[in-house]
């Protein structure tokens, strides 16, 4: 009869490549996670965004106003969702799909376009690398009609 000699030179090998695997399969999965839901995120609250400032729009009583609501709307709907700064002047666009009537007055049954373009930070990296940045294009589109109970304004 053999007898088999047990070889103990591989002894607590298995566990030092699971943990050194583990790591470095965990490490960049959780970074891809924390990053897909960072942009998905913002992805809501664009879209929450541009509703709102839609909304906000066709309620106001002149166009500047309406401008003006539409703005601070957006923000505050971008204010918990959005870790990147949102300037209403270059990110907002508010247009008319009816013509030009659109310019004077909010007619009821005028549809009103919105319209935000955001670039959105990915976490944990610096903002550019070799002069290109490191962002994900959200974008969001929304149209509201104007009430058409409502007289115009």
């Amino acid at each position: 009869m053999r007898r088999q000699v047990a070889n103990h030179e591989d002894d607590g090998n298995a566990v030092l490549e699971f943990v050194v695997l583990a790591a470095f399969l965990m490490v960049p999965l959780v970074y891809i996670v924390i990053a897909v839901f960072q942009v998905q995120g913002s992805a809501y609250g664009v879209t929450e965004a541009t509703r709102e400032a839609g909304r906000a729009f066709v309620e106001a009583p002149t166009w500047s106003d309406a401008y003006r609501q539409a703005c601070t709307a957006a923000t505050v709907a971008l204010q918990n969702q959005v870790s990147t700064p949102f300037d209403c002047a270059s990110q907002l666009k508010v247009s008319c799909l009816s013509g030009a009537q659109c310019a004077a007055v909010l007619a009821p049954g005028q549809t009103i376009r919105v319209q935000i373009d955001l670039a959105v930070d990915l976490p944990f990296l610096p903002a550019s690398v070799f002069g290109q940045p490191l962002t994900v294009s959200v974008h969001a589109v929304h149209d509201e009609v104007v009430d058409v109970y409502r007289a115009g304004r």
